[in-house]
């Protein structure tokens, strides 16, 4: 018995000193674990605790359909949410969202911006929407499900979550293709508008780890992925209903808090949106959302027509 004993201890495994994961599977094809999940990814499921993201690169674009699409401005920013789940499963998202605009080459950012095609100086306007929030629903009719104001129109819109899992590397596409009433109605604005209906498509890709998604002692887990986007030329721009569209390509990451996100961008904001680095309050659920759009709408009066 004494040997028998000595020869466990002898084979017995040292301790790595590594505490276990409390890992809990996750069922991707159950739209309640896929959304909490989601929400875990993207932001925390702690509603007291705000996540900072940030965003950058290159917008591509043309206005003739025989040559190739060439890169106008860069763009770099942040967002910052809070959640905060519901009884029935559906989490409300608080967002705020700023970005600013860059010389392609250079990085630095813009204050003015010549228009390759009609050789104007515009002025350049960031993207500073205060409050973009929604609510993430798991609906009857389509599954997980986004209902959320676009400039005015409320819209329920299906929230095919993508997961595709290879070893602990999960990969997530979420996407919203919507088109909805353009705020900016061309017989107003004719050399900001783009048409009386906005078409967008947003294509996020996010790639995580299974073991922190599944890991029941943390409520927020990192993300690294891309944005793309596909929509009309923006108000500033001056483009008008002239044919062409505007392709955004960039990487995007999640940081936390703020003091994990570039320098530069931080000291920009700082000094022209200082409002920008905390998620919209509480009150303001159920208020109409901002967008390049709208907060351009608001912000400037219409220019005249281009003589002929």
């Amino acid at each position: 018995a004494a040997g028998a004993g000595l020869m466990a201890s002898a084979c017995a495994q040292p301790d790595s000193g590594v505490a276990k994961v409390n890992r809990v599977p996750i069922d991707f094809t159950d739209p309640k674990q896929s959304l909490r999940a989601f929400i875990k990814m993207t932001g925390d499921l702690d509603p007291t605790v705000e996540t900072a993201g940030w965003f950058g690169g290159t917008i591509f674009g043309d206005t003739r359909r025989d040559r190739p699409l060439k890169p106008l401005v860069g763009v770099q920013g942040f967002g910052v949410i809070r959640t905060e789940a519901q009884p029935d499963g559906s989490f409300r998202i608080f967002n705020r969202e700023c970005a600013f605009y860059t010389d392609p080459k250079t990085g630095e950012f813009l204050d003015e911006w010549k228009n390759p095609y009609t050789k104007e100086i515009c002025k350049v306007s960031p993207i500073h929407n205060l409050t973009v929030n929604a609510n993430l629903i798991v609906s009857e009719k389509v599954g997980t499900a986004i209902e959320m104001d676009f400039d005015g129109t409320l819209m329920e819109v299906p929230l095919p979550l993508v997961w595709d899992t290879v070893g602990d590397t999960v990969m997530s596409t979420f996407e919203v293709h919507t088109a909805f009433p353009n705020e900016l109605k061309p017989e107003v604005w004719p050399r900001e508008s783009s048409g009386p209906v906005i078409r967008i498509a947003e294509i996020f890709q996010r790639v995580a780890s299974l073991e922190e998604l599944e890991n029941e002692d943390i409520t927020s887990a990192g993300y690294t992925g891309v944005w793309t986007r596909i929509g009309p030329f923006l108000p500033w721009m001056r483009q008008g209903q002239a044919d062409g569209q505007l392709i955004y390509r960039t990487f995007m990451h999640k940081n936390g808090t703020i003091d994990k996100l570039p320098e530069a961008l931080v000291k920009h904001a700082r000094e022209r949106l200082p409002d920008y680095f905390q998620a919209p309050a509480p009150e303001s659920w159920g208020t109409k959302n901002d967008s390049s759009f709208s907060v351009y709408a608001t912000e400037n009066e219409p220019l005249p027509p281009l003589e002929d």
